[in-house]
């Protein structure tokens, strides 16, 4: 089962790595222009660097995501012949008590959900082509999808599952979608549903796991496995995504090829990393901090990892429930708080906050504390800080509790 699972997770890291390259320029002045487009348009001088530290960037606004996602008129027009016209999208509409807490968040970050959902581009003629060429039977598909998305989110496969409700969804032509919220047990809960009209004159309502606390603004999703089962919840009101202990990227471990893919793609990541290996209770065991620019938030991670002694490659398993420990961890940029989280019990703790301002990775520092099981793993986690050759990463010790700092650049 582990050998099965190293594989599909290095078949699925080589293939979005590859996907990677062929999504950026090959020469390395490419490569330089693709970095200046992502985080520092116009830096020319130092002094324009060391002012891009200090004050940061704005965020991708919402027209310019909405050009990114038009982008897929092109491989529309490849696969079925027809242009994109921007008047063609889905006809997708919301509630009005969700369409105000869209509207804080864009207040406050700049990001229009509403506006995204209700301009995302129409690409039934894709879903189309593919239903007349192999003439499937939409309904028949769609209970069949369902079906085996059940059967596999009861064995715990839930990223295959995830993806059988998106193909079910996908290939049954969606005519007509309405976002709207439904009360709950508890008066301060609501869960949102979607009812989609599909082109094959069915009708159905849809529970895609999102349920929003209207009082503390906590979006979140049953079981632990994240809105829309895809790992993560949100606190609106402090516009942070952070993952759950059970979210489904737990099943494929961690390995480099996962960072590597992210590199080649920097207008959407763009983040340092750090690892810190050692061996403790017969194991290999690896700590893994990150911090920067992940899509449109600022963000950081701390992760623990471990395989067995002897193993070979770059892929480590992520700790049991048993192997948790309470962490906790803040993000600041000079003077200025960006977010805080924990303490709490995890496997792999991290935050993403969106704000009206981008900082780079070397500008932003990492602070956090894990309480670890007993002295022995304390000393060999301090001793794996030292050996790391950046030597940016300070640790202090206090009985049980490693209080690490990430500090930024002296600017």
């Amino acid at each position: 089962m582990h050998f099965k699972k190293r594989l599909i997770a290095m078949l699925l890291a080589l293939t979005l790595f590859v996907t990677g390259l062929l999504c950026v320029p090959v020469s390395a002045a490419g490569r330089r222009k693709a970095y200046v487009a992502a985080d520092a348009v116009g830096v020319q001088t130092v002094g324009q660097y060391k002012e891009l530290l200090e004050k940061g960037y704005p965020p991708i606004t919402t027209e310019k995501f909405l050009r990114v996602t038009r982008a897929l008129g092109f491989i529309r027009r490849l696969l079925t012949g027809r242009v994109f016209t921007p008047a063609e999208y889905y006809d997708l509409t919301m509630s009005e008590d969700l369409s105000q807490l869209c509207a804080y968040i864009c207040a406050n970050s700049g990001l229009d959900i509403e506006g995204l959902l209700t301009h995302l581009p129409e690409t039934n003629q894709i879903a189309e082509l593919v239903v007349d060429t192999f003439q499937i039977d939409t309904v028949a598909f769609r209970a069949r999808c369902f079906e085996e998305r059940d059967r596999l989110w009861e064995e715990g496969r839930q990223a295959e599952s995830n993806i059988l409700f998106f193909l079910g969804v996908f290939f049954s032509i969606m005519e007509r979608c309405e976002i709207y919220s439904i009360p709950t047990e508890d008066p301060n809960v609501v869960e949102v549903v979607l009812k989609i009209t599909y082109r094959d004159g069915g009708e159905q309502i849809l529970h895609p796991n999102i349920f929003i606390n209207t009082e503390t603004g906590e979006a979140y999703g049953a079981d632990d496995r994240g809105m829309v089962n895809i790992g993560f919840n949100c606190s609106i009101y402090d516009l942070m995504t952070y993952a759950t202990v059970h979210s489904w990227q737990r099943e494929f471990g961690f390995m480099l090829f996962y960072d590597l893919f992210c590199y080649t793609v920097p207008i959407v990541f763009a983040y340092n990393t750090r690892r810190f290996k050692f061996d403790y209770a017969g194991k290999e065991w690896m700590i893994q901090i990150w911090k920067g620019k992940y899509v449109i938030t600022n963000g950081c991670e701390v992760g623990i990892y471990n395989r067995p002694a002897g193993s070979f490659g770059t892929y480590y398993n992520c700790a049991s429930d048993e192997e948790m420990m309470t962490m906790s961890m803040e993000l600041w940029h000079g003077d200025e708080l960006i977010l805080k989280d924990g303490p709490r019990m995890h496997w792999w703790i991290n935050a993403f906050k969106m704000g009206k301002a981008m900082y780079l990775a070397q500008s932003m520092t990492l602070k956090f504390t894990i309480e670890m099981p007993d002295r022995e793993m304390v000393d060999a986690f301090l001793q794996a800080v030292k050996r790391e050759y950046h030597h940016d990463v300070t640790a202090v010790a206090d009985g049980l509790t490693v209080s690490c700092e990430w500090a930024a650049i002296d600017y």
